[in-house]
Order: structure tokens, then sequence, then C-alpha cells
């Protein structure tokens, strides 16, 4: 469930990748030279997230931070959507959740991996393997569906980063189990 969370989520950022040159560039005419502007400032929301994060994990349980982050992703896709369908708020209606939902990526990623990844010490270049595996795989079917799906519009690249987020959303709900912890993992070994 951990891995399939953040497998999700990384599709989504995958779906960024593949639409928002057209979307920003050829949908709303942001100069080509200045898209990079826009996706850098996504990077630096992920990394400023990611570090935001690690200072939380010395209060929080890390699936506290997942559960919370996954609905925010959520709300920043579903606020993304509403922007496609409508062109409410123009650029900027799409700048600002995308940006959201990229930042929540510094707080999904670290926690999924390290929740996937709790149970396997004695095996954890093969799961790690199989994880990158996993979250490349859908982050490809999600890129091609982006593609796929094109109608001039943003919608098939919100559309798909909706739908993979609530996809992550309910995998973690419902599939997630609690890892067991350090000391109960030295227990079964």
């Amino acid at each position: 469930g951990f891995a399939l969370t953040g497998g999700l989520c990384i599709a989504g950022m995958f779906a960024y990748i593949a639409g928002s040159p057209f979307v920003f560039i050829e949908l709303y005419g942001v100069p080509p030279e200045h898209f990079g502007w826009l996706f850098g400032s996504n990077a630096f929301g992920l990394i400023a997230a990611s570090q935001i994060n690690g200072r939380l994990l010395l209060r929080h349980r890390p699936e506290r931070l997942l559960r919370i982050a996954s609905g925010m992703q959520v709300l920043s896709g579903g606020v993304l959507l509403i922007a496609a369908l409508t062109g409410f708020g123009g650029l900027w209606g799409i700048v600002v959740p995308l940006f959201a939902f990229i930042a929540g990526l510094g707080f999904v990623l670290p926690n999924a991996t390290a929740l996937a990844m709790m149970r396997y010490g004695k095996t954890a270049g093969s799961a790690s393997a199989l994880l990158g595996t996993l979250q490349f795989g859908i982050a490809a079917l999600a890129a091609t569906g982006v593609g796929a799906a094109q109608n001039g519009t943003a919608l098939p690249m919100a559309g798909v980063i909706f739908g993979v987020s609530c996809a992550a959303l309910l995998a973690n709900r419902l599939l997630a189990e609690r890892p067991a912890s350090p000391l109960e993992s030295a227990k079964v070994a």
C-alpha cells in the first residue's frame, strides 16, 4: 500500500512533466525561455517541503504526515481539475495548484518510501528495485495517458493528476498496513 501510494504520486509528477510544457507554452503563451522559471519554482517547492517534512518527523509519525499530505494532494489536484475545466484563474489557476501538488511530493515520497522499506532490512536492495520499478512503471503509464488524451486543453494533465492523487489516497487508506516498529522487526529476525 505504501509503495503504491508513492508510485501513484510519482505518476502525478510525470503527468505534470509530460503536460506542463504544452499547457504553459502553447496554451497560456508563456515564452519558452520563461518555462524554466515555472518548472524550477515547483522543484524548489518540492525541496522545501522535503526539508519541512524532515523537521516534522521529529514530532509526528510518518504515517500521519503521509495521510495528511495525500489528502492535500487530492485537494490541490481537485482545484487544478476545476481550473482546467472552467478556465478560472487563467495561468495562475493552473500554476498555484500545480505548485501545491508538486510540493506535496516532498511529504509523500520520503514517508511512503520509508514506510514501504521499513520491513525489508535484509533484502533492502531487492525491495528498493521493486519499489522503483513499480513507481516508474506507473509513472510511464500516466505520462502516456496525458499524451494519448491530448485535446488542446489542460484537462488531460489535470485529470491524470487528480485521478492518481485520488488513487494514492485510497491506496494509503485501504492497502497500507501499519509497518512493524524496528523493535518488532528485530523480534521477527
